[in-house]
């Protein structure tokens, strides 16, 4: 049976309060736990994608990957982003208190319009964030490519 408890003026929230900062904890130590350790959990990098005059623009937060192991592609009307960070350290007898840092792989597909110029698609990477310009055209485009990186 559950007790009920008389609240005084001003405490109207403090449950509210507590269940927020049990439900922080409990998500707080799921690292700490092990179980998402040797998963192949993955994280989606966030997106920016607007329209200029002249092109579609995508912008992907990627930090701590490199240009090299980021891949751009195009398939009729598909754009993939994909990537993969490695854990190239050896961690054995490490204790972990809390681990955040991500190494594992992405995929990311957007669907773009069909009257896109495929052939002069530019990717650039520069601190963290990947810029894609996808310049418009009066022709659909249903083609395949690989976009390289600058």
């Amino acid at each position: 049976m559950s007790e009920i408890k008389r609240y005084e003026k001003g405490n109207f929230f403090e449950p509210f309060e507590t269940l927020r900062r049990e439900i922080e904890r409990l998500f707080d130590d799921f690292g700490t736990l092990g179980i998402f350790e040797n998963s192949k959990t993955f994280t989606m990098p966030n997106l920016d994608i607007y329209e200029t005059e002249k092109d579609i623009v995508i912008e992907a937060d990627v930090p701590g990957y490199d240009k090299k192991d980021i891949n751009i592609r195009l398939d009729d009307d598909i754009l993939t982003i994909s990537a993969e960070k490695k854990n190239d350290k050896e961690e054995k007898g490490r204790n972990y208190i809390k681990r955040e840092r991500f190494f594992g792989k992405f995929e990311r597909s957007i669907r773009l319009p069909d009257y896109i110029d495929f052939e002069k698609i530019k990717a650039k990477f520069k601190d963290g964030v990947l810029k894609i310009e996808i310049p418009k055209s009066l022709e659909k485009a249903k083609k395949f490519k690989k976009i390289n990186i600058e």
